[in-house]
């Protein structure tokens, strides 16, 4: 099956969204279908243009503003990651469509009537991409292997560098407004010498272990099947970018990365098969720019 899975807030409170990556992101979250509304909802004004030849894809949907949204540059197959998938979409696939929805990347500035939250901005980015790309979908399911995340202890007693969230972020920062359980409150994602969460529940943990950093290292994407329910601020030091040594013959020397969450979350990495989340493209059609 083809998974989506090769491939930060400020004073203003700018907050990225990343459709998929590695870098640090301020709301992170394996795929689910949209949340039902009661209406369709629309944003208020869009604007869509071809993107910047020298614009490099980021995958990046920005919320410069509690009713504003502003995406540099995605190609649609991005775009629809990024309205009907959720956080880093790890574990979801793609298929159908055009062959332009991989090549040609656009840029597009919207404007809600009034804040809205991350759901809220993804059921209006659905509504633009089918009033201005033609754009229908529907929902498959197939079956994939996974790395479940549970606990390793009985009596469910957490690592040493699990600790429950106590409210606050880090270096002062204020927490996103946003509750929903799948974006963490706070500022997350890899950094030197690991990876850290904070604000997050375990399902952003397992997103975070399904991005290439540790999915090279691991052969699969994580789902969390802990069965925890909170928010946490969490770390794991590991090497996921050691310096490359002189002699490309010497092994290398980093510890199991399974072993590592064992030992640092009281966790542990089992085989798994189960359902994966396929949006199909059903047609699509190149908007009109404006």
């Amino acid at each position: 099956m083809s998974h989506a899975i090769g491939a930060q807030r400020s004073s203003i409170k700018r907050v990225v969204f990343r459709a998929a990556g590695t870098l640090v992101l301020a709301s992170a979250s394996v795929f689910a279908q949209p949340q039902p509304v009661d209406k369709k909802v629309s944003f208020e004004v869009a604007t869509i243009k071809l993107a910047p030849p020298e614009a490099t894809p980021k995958n990046q949907m920005l919320r410069p503003s509690p009713n504003r949204i502003s995406i540099p540059s995605m190609t649609l197959s991005w775009l629809i990651y990024t309205a009907y998938g959720e956080g880093m979409n790890t574990s979801v696939g793609l298929k159908g469509g055009p062959e332009w929805r991989n090549q040609t990347a656009y840029a597009i500035e919207a404007q809600a009537s009034q804040q809205s939250t991350q759901r809220q901005f993804q059921a209006m980015l659905r509504t633009l991409l089918e009033d201005r790309f033609g754009l229908k979908v529907h929902m498959e399911t197939e079956t994939g292997s996974f790395y479940a995340l549970v606990l390793d202890r009985s009596d469910g007693k957490l690592g040493p560098k699990v600790h429950p969230r106590d409210g606050t972020c880090l270096n002062g920062q204020m927490p996103t407004e946003d509750n929903d359980p799948v974006y963490p409150r706070c500022l997350s994602g890899y950094r030197s010498p690991g990876l850290f969460l904070d604000g997050a529940t375990m399902f952003s943990a397992a997103e975070l272990l399904s991005l290439p950093a540790s999915r090279t290292l691991l052969g699969r994407v994580v789902q969390d099947q802990t069965g925890l329910t909170g928010r946490y601020r969490m770390e794991l030091d590991y090497p996921f970018n050691p310096a490359r040594p002189a002699d490309p013959a010497v092994p290398d020397s980093r510890p199991s990365l399974f072993t590592v969450i064992r030992e640092q979350w009281a966790m542990k990495l089992e085989p798994a098969q189960g359902p994966f989340k396929v949006i199909v493209v059903d047609s699509a059609q190149r908007p009109t720019e404006n």
